[in-house]
């Protein structure tokens, strides 16, 4: 019977073991994000974290909780391998490296700025446009008379 009980907790031991095991996933756009959760899907919820800069490796860029889903997000400024720490009271969780040379590059795309004081010029000009056609328009219409 002890033989027994020993054979099932040896084939439920790597199943715990893996219930505390960290993962995570990364998503790129204008930020990054960073999800962590454990083996069975649980989220890390609420739990620290800290983003450290490339250009600054020793102070936080950004630091604080993960949100109920845990995930955790920021938006580069520089390029390079930014570094993100999330770990829970009891020890578990996870320090990774993300690569945000892609996210920066999408990020630092010229902004047209011009286009807005442009635009309402050029919304100003068509008025004016249209008006002093109309007023071409009616004036020529009435000298005809």
């Amino acid at each position: 019977m002890k033989r027994v009980l020993f054979m099932a907790w040896l084939c439920l031991m790597p199943g715990l073991a893996q219930a505390h095991e960290v993962l995570h996933a990364v998503e790129r756009g204008k930020a990054i994000a960073v999800k962590a959760y454990f083996a069975d899907g649980e989220a890390l919820a609420y739990t620290e974290y800290q983003v450290f800069s490339p250009a600054d490796a020793k102070i936080p860029y950004q630091k604080g909780r993960t949100d109920r889903a845990g995930y955790v997000a920021f938006v580069p400024d520089h390029p390079g391998k930014w570094r993100v720490q999330i770990s829970d009271a009891t020890g578990h969780g996870l320090d990774l490296d993300v690569d945000a040379s892609d996210a920066t590059q999408a990020q630092s795309a010229p902004i047209a700025s011009w286009a807005f004081a442009v635009r309402p010029l050029l919304g100003g000009g068509a008025v004016v446009a249209i008006f002093a056609a109309l007023i071409v328009f009616y004036r020529r219409k009435g000298a005809g008379k």
